[in-house]
């Protein structure tokens, strides 16, 4: 049975015999000559595809030690499983040459076509597991893994690539078999494949548009990451890499034509930002806030025109905005008329367009406040006409008074359009024009996707509804006073001074036979319906008011100042949503409790005097339903509800209590504060009816109380935990952060088209015209193809046309590069940039400096090999190097090949090849066939002879055991018959004592015997106490 220390020695497969042992042996050392004679031998008894107990056949060994020779013989004899497991590990060694020296072997290529024809899901299904690397890794896989392009490259010219794994959701037969089979596995293959798929080397070298690869493959990731939760790090660890590999390639841009390429569309179609849009979509944060690509932005947002205002300090653009302001309605006039000239360029720019805007709703606030505030109208206020001859109003006009006494008194006479709610009209209008536009030019689902869109179209929305309901709320009254002429008729008869007859009128207009038609007249609002149309016409009002003015904030991240914290804010806004849920939950839970415990007493009414007047209370004010119960809860939290407010009133004994009004309208029994304070206590009566709920109020305290603990300690401080580790999150990355804001602001105003702000959007362009004529005119005469390209000259931004004029001032050459040009510009920087860290992580390591190019030629130039030690005189054929001499040799050519750069690196091969053949004599450049068998006989020889020697020293240890315990049990003999002889002794001295005893005695003759016999005794004991001693030394 073997031994359980070892867990290898269970395994049959690593049982080699001695000319496989030999076999491996001369792979790892790099022995041709062993190797080659192993392989031919006649009697077949050697298994060439052998592995040790570490599952590592002779390939395997031989790409270790990166011996060329020994890996060409092996690869014309090992079967295919081999060389591809070989292949996988000279993969992840990055053994560029071996790879290349394996792939174009026919004995390769011939199993690669055999493997190709079972498919792919062959090796999903594969049940052997004995490779160290999963079934399911391609070659190209694992390259990709590794991020060596120079190995991937290899196996994308032989027409390999990586197959993208089907959607998590996909439901075809293929996935349900392979999810039935075995999920886990399914899960690490689409993960392994992800990994090779998010490999820069791979992206650059296998996609014709790297940028455009890594979003899509980022938007997958990102959706297998929310739904693979257990994978969810490892795919978050692929996203930073896809959005790093994304930054490099836009890092390596030189100039602005490059950049320009990076972050437009690339197709042709003439839009100059359609990649940095994407970019914004799918929240590619870095890549947006790259300083390159931020110059890029800055240089269009300020554009030629008003390309001053960069270098301006703070102070100074301020002071021009506001010297520019009052210019603004002539430049949109000159604009409107006159386009194409130099104020319509200046009104197209970005910056003016913005400025232009956010004046345009500031003046809308404007208005809206003006509208709220009713700064139009006066604040007088006379409600009967007595009050006209009232000294306090001798400072109104005489039709001042009417017209303040027909409000007040008729709903006809307030007009509810006034100015200012016309200018509103407008101005809505003209921002549901520019909603419109956006709808138009993004499509519905582009457009829904944005929530600022969603705000900006429920606002719009909501006035449009209000100003519905006004309009028709103004027909209605025109209506209503129509039939009874009320206004016209009351005006005279003030203007007469017949205030009798008006008053009659009034009454007239205002009686119940009038009814319903009369509605529309009543100027008081406490007489109208809840649902009146004007009333819900002012609800949506004063609601989009409000979302308008904190819609303003949307402005905040052109400055960087205030950007941060608008991010923050929103940030802050989720925090809030999540905490609700919670808070809903708890707010419920006691709100369940609370009303189960005082539904009965919330319902009960009692009869209270108050002032000698009867009137109704609630026994349980507080809890009187789920409505008033989750007003108690939710405004207790602001200190609203006092304690008192939960406890429950009695009835008194006769059915009836007195009561005061203390505190803001709060009722209190005066029974209750007589009999505490004046008569000493209680009456029995009311003691028994208020011990009948004692346990509902403290149940009700406690469970008040505990509302508060959980509410106001626990929940709040969470929330403020939570909005304080967002606002630390967007401080930790604010420059990034807010640069992603900016830009998605700027790109709102870089768009072709509105550059008018509201209202004079409004108002009809010759422009427009023009294009509208133009368009009709090319899509009907005009083939499409000459229609793009007038679209897209129309796109092309000013920096073109102004390089191409520096270009014609300076006579210089002007090359039209195409998007796929500068791409692989691109991408041979980024190989380039990798072969530089490479060879600069290899000499770190090394620990060799850079060598100069005086030191480069030199060694070069020298044909001498390095001074290697000789090798053994044992074996002086084809001896392999000793492992010392062969790590010594290899770090010698290691650290050459890391100093002289990658010219160098092309002649190590055969400088390491002169060195192997320097260690051994002359003769081992032989190829004789008979010295190669010689060696392996001797090479079998000496194995075998280790085996003996082994054998014969754990013969040798038996034997001596053997002769040990004989030797020691001869010794007990002897110290056993030295006993019995030392007993018989005794015997006899007993013997010869009791005679004496018994007669006269000898005491000469006797003493001598005795002493004599006692010193025979004491040197036996001491003797047998010696042999003892060495038995136990022994054993």
């Amino acid at each position: 049975m073997p031994s359980q220390g070892s867990l290898f020695t269970n395994f049959e497969e690593v049982q080699l015999t001695d000319e496989e042992r030999v076999y491996l042996n001369a792979a790892s050392m790099g022995d041709v000559g062993i190797v080659r004679q192993s392989l031919e031998e006649p009697d077949g008894a050697l298994n060439v595809n052998c592995v040790d107990y570490m599952g590592r056949n002779a390939l395997h060994l031989a790409i270790d030690s990166e011996k060329i020779g020994v890996i060409e013989i092996l690869i014309d004899n090992l079967n295919f499983n081999c060389i591809e497991e070989a292949l996988l590990h000279a993969i992840s060694k990055g053994a560029t040459k071996i790879v290349k020296l394996i792939i174009e072997h026919p004995n390769f290529m011939a199993g690669e076509d055999r493997f190709k024809s079972f498919g792919v899901t062959e090796a999903f299904f594969r049940t052997e597991e004995k490779s160290q690397f999963p079934p399911d890794i391609t070659p190209l896989i694992l390259a990709a893994q590794y991020n060596n392009h120079e190995i991937v490259q290899m196996f994308l010219s032989r027409n390999h690539k990586i197959e993208k794994p089907h959607s998590i959701s996909c439901t075809c037969t293929d996935c349900a078999t392979k999810q039935n089979y075995d999920a886990l596995k399914r899960s690490r293959s689409r993960l392994n494949a992800y990994r090779a798929l998010a490999s820069p080397a791979y992206m650059a070298l296998s996609s014709p548009d790297p940028i455009m690869a890594t979003f899509e493959l980022r938007q997958e990731m990102m959706k297998l990451a929310e739904v693979e939760k257990e994978f969810k790090n490892e795919y978050l660890a692929l996203l930073e890499q896809c959005m790093n590999f994304a930054c490099e390639l836009i890092d390596l841009c030189r100039g602005t034509q490059e950049v320009e390429a990076v972050v437009s569309e690339g197709t042709g179609c003439g839009e100059p930002l359609a990649r940095l849009k994407m970019a914004i979509r799918y929240q590619e944060k870095k890549f947006v806030a790259h300083p390159n690509c931020q110059q890029h932005m800055t240089t269009l947002w300020y554009g030629s025109e008003m390309s001053f205002l960069q270098s301006l300090s703070l102070w100074k653009q301020l002071a021009f905005i506001l010297l520019f302001l009052p210019c603004i309605p002539f430049l949109c006039v000159a604009y409107i008329i006159f386009p194409n000239t130099k104020p319509g360029e200046v009104m197209r720019c970005p910056v003016t367009k913005f400025i232009t805007h956010a004046t345009s709703h500031i003046c809308f606030l404007i208005l809206l406040a003006a509208a709220t505030f009713r700064l139009t109208e006066s604040g007088v206020t006379i409600t009967t006409t007595t009050d006209i001859h009232n000294p306090t109003f001798e400072s109104l006009t005489k039709e001042e008074k009417i017209q303040s006494l027909l409000k007040e008194t008729l709903r006809p006479a307030n007009t509810l359009l006034t100015h200012v709610q016309l200018c509103i009209v407008f101005w809505i209008l003209g921002l549901l024009w520019i909603e419109c536009k956006q709808l138009y030019s993004t499509g519905l689902k582009a457009y829904v996707t944005v929530y600022q869109k969603l705000i900006d179209f429920s606002v719009l929305s909501m006035y449009l509804a209000s100003y519905v309901l006004r309009f028709f709320t103004e027909y209605r009254i025109a209506q209503a006073d129509r039939c009874f002429n009320g206004t016209h008729v009351a005006r005279e008869l003030l203007w007469q001074e017949n205030y009798t007859y008006f008053n009659w009128k009034l009454d007239e207009i205002k009686s119940p036979k009038n009814a319903p038609i009369n509605y529309f007249m009543e100027a008081s609002r406490f007489h109208w319906k809840p649902n009146d149309p004007e009333i819900v016409s002012d609800v949506l009002f004063a609601i989009a008011n409000v979302i308008s003015f904190a819609r303003t904030t949307y402005l905040m991240p052109a400055f960087e100042v205030l950007g941060p914290l608008q991010i923050s804010l929103g940030r802050m806004i989720g925090d809030i949503t999540r905490f609700m849920v919670l808070f809903t939950l708890v707010l419920f839970a006691f709100m369940v409790g609370l009303h189960n415990l005082y539904w009965y007493y919330g319902a009960q009414r009692i009869k209270m005097v108050l002032n000698d007047k009867t009137i109704y209370v609630h026994a349980a004010e507080a809890f009187q339903g789920l409505r008033q119960t989750f007003y108690s809860l939710f405004w207790s939290m602001f200190g609203q509800v006092s304690i008192t407010d939960i406890t429950v009133r009695h009835p008194g004994p006769t059915g009836e209590r007195s009561c005061v009004q203390i505190d803001g309208g709060k009722i209190m029994c005066t029974e209750e504060i007589r009999n505490e304070s004046v008569y000493g206590g209680p009456t029995p009566e009311s003691v028994n009816m208020e011990r009948s709920t004692d346990i509902v109020e403290q149940v009700g305290m406690y469970l008040f109380a505990l509302y508060h603990v959980v509410i106001i300690i626990v929940l709040i401080n969470m929330l403020i935990a939570m909005m304080s580790h967002s606002f630390e999150d967007i401080q930790t990355d604010c420059d990034v952060e807010w640069k992603f804001a900016r830009t998605k602001l700027w790109l709102n105003y870089m768009d072709e088209g509105s550059t008018l702000p509201v209202p004079f959007n409004m108002i009809p362009t010759p422009k427009s015209l023009f294009y509208a004529w133009k368009f009709c005119k090319d899509l009907l005469a005009i083939s499409d193809v000459s229609w793009l390209e007038y679209h897209k000259n129309k796109k092309q931004t000013f920096i073109k046309k102004r390089r191409e004029r520096v270009c014609k001032t300076l006579d210089l050459k002007v090359e039209d590069t195409s998007y796929s040009d500068i791409m692989q510009r691109l991408v041979k920087r980024y190989l380039f940039k990798m072969e530089r860290a490479k060879d600069e992580k290899e000499s770190v390591k090394d620990g060799v400096p850079n060598l100069r190019n005086e030191d480069v030629e030199i060694v070069e130039t020298n044909d001498t090999p390095p001074p290697v030690p000789e090798a053994p005189s044992r074996i002086p054929y084809a001896t392999p190097i000793h492992e010392e001499e062969e790590d010594d040799t290899q770090s010698i050519h290691k650290n050459l090949r890391s100093g002289i750069g990658s010219k160098r690196k092309l002649c190590s091969r055969s400088n390491m090849r002169r060195v192997s053949s320097s260690v051994a004599p002359s003769p081992t450049t032989l190829v004789i066939p008979q010295l190669d068998a010689i060696q392996r006989s001797q090479k079998l020889l000496d194995v075998r002879l280790q085996h003996l020697q082994a054998n014969s020293k754990e013969n040798n240890r038996i034997i001596d055991d053997i002769e040990f315990l004989r030797r020691v049990m001869t010794e007990n003999q002897k110290a056993l018959f030295n006993i019995i002889h030392a007993l018989g002794n005794m015997q006899g001295e007993i013997v010869d004592l009791v005679k004496c005893l018994s007669s006269t005695p000898v005491p000469d003759k006797n003493h001598s015997h005795m002493n004599s016999s006692n010193s025979v005794s004491k040197s036996s004991g001491k003797k047998r106490t010696s042999q003892q001693d060495d038995e136990e030394s022994e054993v």
